[in-house]
């Protein structure tokens, strides 16, 4: 049985190496059916085309490939990472992927990869693979109850609690709270890892929303959803987290 894989990369001649490697010296074995260029998009991608194995780079604007995998719904694929940076590795393997390929990597170290995909029966196990990632150890993650944030040389402790959002603005975040806004030194990815994601949801790749402060959510033309925060603020969602948050509040 042929498997059914997906590249998500945001360096084209690294998507293009890959597929070159896959086609030369795997092509009875895996056959790639899509690319994709950035986390939301490889999040889309896989819930279109349901493929066995997802080669995932680690480092990505917006969504990174870790954030990614942790927002997989099932049925899951099994998830091989590849990066340039080998200080990801714990943290891969913690996500829940079945390998980890330092780039550049060869033919062969790839085909030990999918030879350990196929050892575990790609799809049938997939699910057991990426389950802790999803919403039960989400939910048990300890939340901490304020946020560290410098500002003029001081370190405020902003409670978690009064964020409303986060959001990136001129290549940097800034906290949105009840009672003003601060601009930091974290990624958007940094922060979604260190706060709950049953109450921080990530509505597009630049913008992360407490849903505790979301009074109404809109319709737009299109699938996208608007998210009417308390003090009145409107939150334009991506068309495919639109469909993850009304699969995630069952509306």
């Amino acid at each position: 049985m042929t498997a059914r894989a997906v590249i998500i990369d945001d360096e084209l001649p690294a998507r293009q190496r890959l597929g070159r490697l896959i086609r030369e010296g795997l092509g009875e074995r895996v056959t790639v059916v899509g690319e994709a260029s950035d986390g939301e998009a490889g999040l889309a991608l896989i819930e279109q085309e349901g493929p066995d194995l997802a080669f995932v780079d680690v480092q990505m604007p917006g969504m990174d490939g870790i954030a990614m995998v942790a927002h997989i719904l099932a049925p899951a694929p099994y998830v091989i990472f590849t990066t340039a940076h080998d200080r990801y590795a714990l943290n891969a393997f913690d996500a829940g992927a079945i390998d980890y390929l330092l780039k550049p990597f060869d033919a062969a170290r790839l085909a030990r990869a999918v030879a350990r995909a196929e050892s575990l029966g790609m799809r049938a196990r997939a699910e057991e693979v990426l389950a802790p990632l999803r919403s039960p150890v989400s939910a048990a993650r300890p939340l901490a109850d304020r946020l560290p944030v410098s500002v003029s040389g001081r370190t405020l402790l902003v409670p978690v609690a009064e964020i409303s959002h986060c959001v990136v603005e001129h290549e940097l975040v800034t906290v949105h709270t009840l009672k003003g806004s601060h601009t930091t030194d974290y990624t958007l990815a940094a922060l979604e890892a260190r706060l709950d994601t049953t109450r921080f949801f990530r509505a597009h790749r630049a913008l992360l929303v407490n849903l505790d402060h979301v009074a109404v959510i809109d319709d737009m033309a299109g699938g996208r959803a608007v998210l009417v925060t308390h003090a009145g603020e409107r939150l334009v969602v991506s068309r495919q987290s639109s469909r993850r948050l009304r699969q995630l509040l069952q509306v």
